[in-house]
């Protein structure tokens, strides 16, 4: 097998990794029901795993860059991905809710040590000129969960229970673990991060403000995304049967979304193709509220700014690798827990806004985030530029 095909077949195991990941992260929202039921709690409490998982990623993610130091990380992605084999397996088992938030979290530490270095690793197996289209790759995983892994795990919850559903992600999980292990052979140690290497971050404004973009970006977002559903039945008629079509729609167009990224990011470079979506998605949002209120139009609208809308990640990662490749761990870590952070932001400032001002304020919510994401990206380029003539004239 020549080194490209098996250096691509690795990238698609490490997207495998992010698919887990993903589907891990939100298998809960379609077994809601029938977890509240067995537990004996509320849907909103089960709702609200998702929550546990996504602060807890958020909190550890970075400080597991340093807790590990320079173990490799194709060593610390097998770990991670070991891990949340089984936490699944133990959220299967668990026989109370307080046992079930015990399992998320174990969960969630696992997938720390998945996403940031399957995406890490993806960048070191191609050459610098590829690197967007493998992150692209990657990361295209996370998108997949969205739109299979949901539904696989819905699917498998009806016909064997949701606990059966955790048992058959566990040995998934697994099976993606010994892939790796066999395609993806970088046993390199990892750089060394140290709780002084935040500081480095932090220091480096061209950094600093790109993570700071990251969160606002996803806020933005989730603005819109966080309540989709009403947003599309009020503004355009869009019906409770037809929503599933939207939702598919919308998942096939962020595959394109993400992977056509890449290619722009390597074509254009990250800055520009980053400045571009950012841009485009905030017209998308303003578009639709002067789109006419038809079904189908909700639905193309849908598909569209899910599309503009991925083509952000890949770019993101590949400049946050390029901004300093010494801290990349660190970075990409950092970047996932601004991610997870906006998430809530995002989704908390679209409830009060449709509380206080109903479903057509959400796209303005979203502009709003995209403003000072524009503005983040605006200071971290200005940074940037201004440590490259520094370096040349040094």
């Amino acid at each position: 097998m020549n080194q490209t095909r098996f250096a691509t077949l690795g990238l698609w195991s490490l997207s495998l990794a992010y698919f887990s990941m993903g589907t891990a992260s939100i298998a809960v929202v379609g077994l809601i029901h029938a977890m509240a039921a067995s537990l004996a709690v509320s849907k909103p409490a089960i709702a609200g795993l998702v929550t546990v998982f996504a602060l807890t990623f958020a909190v550890t993610a970075p400080l597991l860059q340093v807790a590990t130091g320079r173990l490799p990380r194709r060593t610390l992605l097998l770990a991670g991905l070991h891990t949340m084999a089984i936490g699944c397996l133990a959220t299967a088992w668990a026989p109370s809710y307080e046992w079930m938030i015990a399992a998320r979290v174990l969960t969630a530490l696992g997938a720390c040590a998945v996403g940031p270095v399957a995406s890490s690793l993806g960048a070191g197996l191609v050459q610098p000129e590829r690197q967007g289209h493998a992150l692209a790759v990657v990361f295209s995983g996370m998108t997949f969960a969205t739109v299979f892994g949901l539904p696989m795990a819905t699917w498998l919850g009806g016909l064997f229970g949701w606990r059966w559903t955790f048992v058959s992600l566990a040995a998934l999980i697994a099976a993606i673990a010994f892939t790796i292990q066999w395609l993806v052979s970088d046993r390199r140690p990892a750089p060394a991060v140290t709780l002084g290497s935040f500081l480095q971050v932090f220091r480096h404004g061209a950094t600093a403000w790109a993570v700071a973009m990251a969160g606002c970006y996803m806020a933005a977002q989730f603005s819109l995304y966080a309540l989709v559903s009403p947003f599309l039945q009020e503004r355009f008629g869009v019906s409770t049967d037809q929503l599933s079509l939207a939702f598919l729609l919308a998942g096939l167009a962020s595959v394109i979304g993400n992977l056509m990224a890449g290619r722009f990011g390597d074509r254009l470079g990250a800055a520009r193709t980053l400045a571009g979506t950012v841009i485009g998605l905030a017209g998308a949002f303003l578009l639709v509220l002067v789109l006419p209120a038809r079904d189908w139009v909700g639905i193309a609208a849908f598909a569209g700014w899910s599309m503009i809308g991925m083509a952000f990640y890949a770019p993101q990662q590949k400049r946050l690798v390029g901004l300093a490749p010494d801290l990349r761990n660190l970075l990409l870590a950092m970047n996932s827990s601004a991610l997870y952070i906006g998430m809530s932001l995002g989704a908390a400032a679209s409830s009060h806004a449709y509380r206080t001002a109903g479903a057509w304020s959400l796209p303005l919510v979203g502009v709003g985030f995209l403003a000072l994401a524009l503005c983040a990206f605006a200071l971290s380029r200005r940074a940037e530029l201004r440590n490259a003539r520094a370096a040349l004239s040094a």
